[in-house]
């Protein structure tokens, strides 16, 4: 047991105290194109980087990764770290370590595009569980609707109900076509959505950790932490896609993995992050997610009233 904690803390120790390496060359150089004689990384006078000749296959694939920022900063790094070190590597981020890692939003629209890329190409679907409970409740609701409308055409004093049955079908279609709408849109534009379903998130996470030991979250970091934390869901989603060859929905938090998993990825997060112990990050985290989900059920609520009451297609 002595042997196991030593090594817990050992890589602990590692995650935390990782210094970026910054080279720098303090030799004199010539620059390839204007002969200007400098030391450093760069040349005063053109800003030619060091060690960079005339234009080869290599320059154009850098100059294909500067369309992303990638040439000029280290993404592998910065996803190796999402994986290895993922909540250090934020408070890094937001404690002026910017030019060690590569920002948050270019590189999720960067996954997501790739992710599509990828489930397009090998045309995997999407996990229809939750369609098929969905649509078999929308079904037999139809069915319960179309057997009592009709009985009630049977009876000649009833027309007035079988309009208002008819009325309130047509608009149990149009939400149910909204609804489906929306989350059409969101399986189509992945990076779209990560950010907007994680703007609650951010005001969520920056009253519940604004406290913390470690970082005083403020709503603007919380706005980076959780940028990066769809980043790793995403890079996570990628494998876990392809071992299970269909793209799970999780059935609480934002992301295309399963809820114990995506929730296990934010507890070490937080973690490492905040400087709580697991149990105050994990009870923390709880409290999020019920107040997200909460959230989610009354516009849910809300958006079904709006349309019983004014409905937009109404035959």
């Amino acid at each position: 047991m002595n042997v196991f904690t030593k090594l817990w803390h050992r890589l602990e120790w590692k995650q935390q105290h990782y210094q970026p390496p910054i080279e720098k060359s303090d030799e004199e150089h010539v620059c390839a194109y204007c002969n200007e004689h400098y030391s450093g990384n760069y040349c005063p006078q053109c800003g030619l980087q060091y060690g960079r000749e005339r234009f080869t296959w290599k320059t154009v694939a850098l100059n294909m990764m500067d369309l992303w920022g990638i040439g000029n900063r280290n993404v592998f790094l910065t996803i190796w770290h999402l994986l290895w070190r993922p909540g250090y590597l934020m408070y890094d981020y937001l404690r002026s370590k910017h030019r060690a890692y590569f920002p948050p939003i270019p590189l999720l629209v960067a996954i997501c595009l790739l992710f599509t890329l990828m489930v397009n190409t090998l045309h995997i679907t999407w996990d229809t569980d939750m369609d098929q409970v969905y649509d078999i409740h929308v079904n037999f609701e139809k069915g319960k609707s179309t057997a009592v409308g009709n009985d009630k055409n049977k009876e000649e004093d009833n027309a007035q109900f079988t309009k208002n049955d008819e009325l309130i079908n047509k608009q149990a279609l149009s939400l149910e076509q909204l609804l489906k709408a929306e989350r059409q849109w969101s399986r189509e534009n992945i990076a779209y959505s990560l950010i907007i379903s994680n703007l609650l998130i951010i005001f969520l996470a920056s009253w519940i950790f604004h406290q913390s030991p470690r970082i005083q979250l403020t709503i603007v970091e919380s706005f980076y932490v959780q940028m990066y934390i769809a980043c790793q869901m995403m890079i996570v989603a990628i494998p876990y896609t392809l071992i299970t060859w269909k793209i799970c929905e999780a059935s609480v938090l934002p992301y295309p993995l399963p809820s114990l998993l995506a929730f296990v990825i934010l507890v070490v997060d937080y973690h490492q992050l905040c400087g709580y112990s697991i149990w105050g990050t994990i009870w923390r985290l709880l409290v999020m997610i019920f107040s997200y989900t909460l959230f989610g059920v009354v516009i849910s609520m809300l958006l079904t009233i709006g349309y019983l009451f004014f409905p937009i297609i109404t035959g």
